[in-house]
């Protein structure tokens, strides 16, 4: 089965924007979804990138725009003045890892993160907060969360972290096929190409 490795920020705005379409392609190509969420500022740090709540008024402005016209292309909701970014994400990151290592299916439970901050201006760093959008999936939110403060939990977290720098990842979302590097959810014209092109090398 051909797989899509995402590295991601559960606060990223262009993540949430993507992940609606990253799931559709990788059912629509039969390929498995490795979800990493990373730590992102240790990834902007090696990436020599700069948070975009630090970046210029000019792009700043530019960005609300830009996440606009995506969020319309898409058909989900967005405010570009969300009451909680930047936040800390690692405890969603750990949350979404306490998640895998109960061999769940962490799709539903990223994009509820990811749509608390863009969507509903809701504080994805308090707990009772997680607990809340494990459960409106359909999760154990008290038992993610209580594995989520458990070491494996930040281990994994700082795995994915360091996988994500080797791959040469500085930003959220960043897609990985068969070895190549697609950054920004406007790439995954790009991920769903890769995908078709190792399907025709297969069938040859």
């Amino acid at each position: 089965m051909p797989e899509i490795t995402c590295y991601f920020s559960p606060q990223s705005g262009y993540a949430y924007l993507g992940h609606p379409r990253l799931v559709a392609i990788a059912r629509e190509h039969g390929a498995s979804i490795l979800w990493r969420p990373v730590d992102i500022l240790k990834v902007f740090a090696e990436g020599g990138s700069t948070a975009p709540a630090k970046q210029s008024p000019v792009r700043n402005a530019y960005r609300k725009q830009d996440i606009v016209r995506w969020a319309k292309l898409r058909g989900i909701p967005m405010n570009t003045e969300p009451s909680f970014w930047p936040t800390d994400t690692l405890p969603a990151c750990r949350l979404i890892a306490a998640a895998q290592m109960e061999g769940i299916d962490p799709a539903a439970l990223i994009f509820a993160c990811l749509g608390a901050v863009w969507a509903r201006n809701i504080q994805i760093s308090e707990r009772a907060n997680l607990i809340r959008l494990a459960d409106e999936v359909g999760l154990d939110g008290a038992r993610l969360a209580e594995l989520s403060d458990s070491v494996g939990a930040a281990e994994q977290v700082q795995r994915n972290t360091a996988e994500a720098i080797e791959a040469g990842v500085f930003g959220s979302p960043s897609y990985v096929v068969n070895g190549q590097l697609y950054f920004g959810q406007d790439r995954l014209d790009f991920v769903a190409a890769a995908l078709a092109a190792g399907e025709a090398g297969a069938a040859l």
